[in-house]
């Protein structure tokens, strides 16, 4: 579809215009499904990390599906740019948050909240490790994957059963805190999840076929390019949604989407397109391994600074940039050879 793009200059405001259109289309996609969560009485934490999450990380799923179906390149598109995400949504995006906060009083997130989404993010990461190690990711593989979120969703809506509960004899909100999305009838949410998934679909297509063109003609290693280029591409609806959170002081809601997204884009935006490929997909067991290790790291001192007693401050969104620069800085590094490609 996008074959006559085949120089730099096209390619650049291409990528540019179909960010933006993705983050339009992201934005309108997130109001059908918070519409869709009001009439289903979720909770702020469970909203963030399951509905919130899917509206903001449908480009990436986007770009993995597209990267098997239409460009048979999982190993070199796929996994760096959901990993490259995933630094992106648990460093950036917190980070943030955090400066978007206007409120005098030091951040504090639900424990809870935090504990568990961190315990699936990790079996995500350690299973996807696992069956890298094996050399290539199977269909079984894609199955396990998919499992765990809906393991993760299971918890959520045991949450949700409990939330209900407490606020059984109430309204859900009051009828001034309802957003303008919530006035949606069911029709109109179904018509707008349908139309704007096809306009994310095609503007990630045309964003990959851009990072390409990038990556041929200056000659940069295509999964540098996946885990830069396309994982910000695709991470803007994320940044956004969650700064609008924080900026209304809903800081749970932030988190929850950050790291909800992140549970989302390694069990459902690798694991489906795997499944859905129908055969064992190779990859590259040193690059993959890089990516891996930072998320980890990464989802270490997020944990930490986001459980601390005294709350977050400031300077603890400054300490998740540098994290995310020192990233930066090694995969480059990593994918012109220039060092190990273990840390």
């Amino acid at each position: 579809m996008f074959d006559w793009i085949d120089n730099y200059i096209q390619a650049i405001i291409i990528l540019i215009i179909m960010s933006f259109i993705i983050n339009k289309a992201a934005d309108k996609l997130g109001d059908a499904l918070r519409a869709l969560a009001y009439k289903l009485k979720i909770p702020n934490t469970v909203r963030g990390a399951i509905f919130d999450a899917a509206s903001s990380s449908f480009p990436e799923f986007s770009t993995a599906m597209i990267a098997v179906l239409i460009y048979k390149d999982f190993g070199n598109i796929a996994i760096p740019t959901i990993a490259g995400s995933g630094m992106f949504n648990i460093l950036l995006i917190p980070m943030l948050s955090i400066l978007a906060y206007k409120g005098k009083d030091r951040l504090k997130a639900q424990k809870n909240g935090i504990y568990r989404d961190m315990f699936f993010y990790t079996a995500s990461i350690l299973t996807l490790c696992f069956f890298t190690y094996m050399g290539e990711l199977t269909v079984f593989a894609g199955m396990i994957l998919v499992c765990i979120y809906v393991c993760y969703i299971m918890v959520l809506y045991i949450e949700t059963i409990s939330y209900r509960k407490k606020i059984r004899g109430y309204m859900f909100r009051e009828e001034n805190d309802i957003d303008d999305c919530c006035q949606m009838n069911h029709f109109q949410i179904i018509m707008t999840i349908f139309i704007t998934s096809i306009i994310i679909w095609i503007s990630c297509e045309a964003i990959i076929k851009c990072a390409l063109v990038i990556s041929n003609i200056f000659n940069i290693p295509k999964f540098l390019v996946s885990v830069i280029i396309l994982a910000a591409c695709t991470s803007i609806p994320d940044t956004l949604l969650s700064v609008k959170s924080a900026r209304k002081g809903d800081v749970d809601g932030a988190i929850s989407n950050a790291v909800g997204s992140n549970i989302f884009n390694i069990c459902m935006c690798l694991g489906v397109p795997i499944v859905a490929s129908g055969k064992n997909l190779s990859i590259s067991l040193g690059q993959s391994l890089v990516t891996y290790e930072f998320l980890l790291v990464a989802m270490v001192v997020t944990s930490c600074i986001f459980l601390k007693k005294e709350g977050i401050d400031k300077k603890d969104g400054y300490l998740m940039l540098i994290v995310y620069v020192i990233f930066l800085v090694y995969v480059t590094a990593v994918a012109y050879n220039l060092i190990p490609m273990h840390l």
